[in-house]
């Protein structure tokens, strides 16, 4: 693990925290060079995007800090500590849509074309974030049997070899962006990739929770990640097919 990268003077720069800019401003260069194909402006993405940035931090923050009260109601101050690692994807997502959803409605901005051209490039970003979780020793898995990489990975201040599940995230969000690429050549509405991009992550997601060092706390059988992407897959998919019946029907 490489927790600080370097400093500046006395001040640490954290491994998390450059490697959350990298998949920002990657996933923001990425999503205005696919902006043309969907008729949407580079501006209307920038514009979205730093939105988007500060909704998904402090709705992942938020989140994150009340799934984890314990570790923070005497240490208030370091909700603040955001660089040091703590985020959750879907409080992210959550947060980004309701910041930048009423700025998109204002403007006037197609939703669902926006939508599918941030896809792909959410899929890079949160593989380029997963490095860092890797980097930061965070969102670990639970204790291996096994020794040698890339099954077993000792990390500071944990006994035993466990899961690098920081780098199955990675591959698999990699695999997702793939899908989402064929799949896009294929697509029959606007706003189908955001869609199908929420539950390719909820199956990746919650087969990965049985590797991570999350407790079972959902009726003993389920961490509360694994609930989550249950719920999303299943609104996810209906919503998927309720409007592909309805794009089919206005067609006719």
């Amino acid at each position: 693990m490489h927790r600080i990268m370097f400093h500046i003077g006395q001040f640490p720069v954290y491994s998390y925290g450059v490697m959350l800019g990298v998949a920002f401003l990657v996933g923001i260069i990425y999503a205005v060079r696919r902006a043309p194909k969907y008729g949407v402006t580079p501006d209307a993405v920038v514009e979205v995007s730093v939105l988007c940035i500060f909704g998904a931090i402090i709705g992942s923050r938020l989140v994150f800090v009340l799934l984890n009260w314990s570790l923070y109601k005497d240490h208030l101050i370091e909700i603040l500590m955001v660089r040091e690692g703590g985020l959750t994807f879907y409080g992210g997502m959550l947060g980004a849509i309701l910041l930048a959803v009423p700025y998109m409605v204002k403007k006037k901005y197609s939703l669902p074309a926006l939508f599918d051209v941030c896809t792909p490039p959410i899929a890079l970003g949160y593989a380029i974030a997963r490095i860092g979780c890797y980097l930061n020793g965070c969102c670990y898995g639970r204790v291996s049997s096994f020794t040698t990489f890339p099954l077993g990975v000792q990390f500071p201040f944990l006994t035993g070899y466990r899961f690098p599940t920081q780098l199955y995230s990675l591959v698999y969000s990699l695999v997702i962006l793939f899908i989402l690429l064929r799949l896009e050549k294929h697509q029959v509405f606007r706003g189908e990739l955001f869609l199908n991009y929420l539950w390719l992550y909820g199956i990746a997601r919650f087969l990965i929770e049985y590797l991570r060092e999350e407790p079972f706390s959902i009726f003993g059988i389920l961490t509360s990640a694994q609930f989550a992407c249950l719920i999303i897959i299943m609104v996810t998919l209906m919503l998927r097919e309720i409007l592909k019946r309805q794009h089919v029907r206005t067609r006719h």
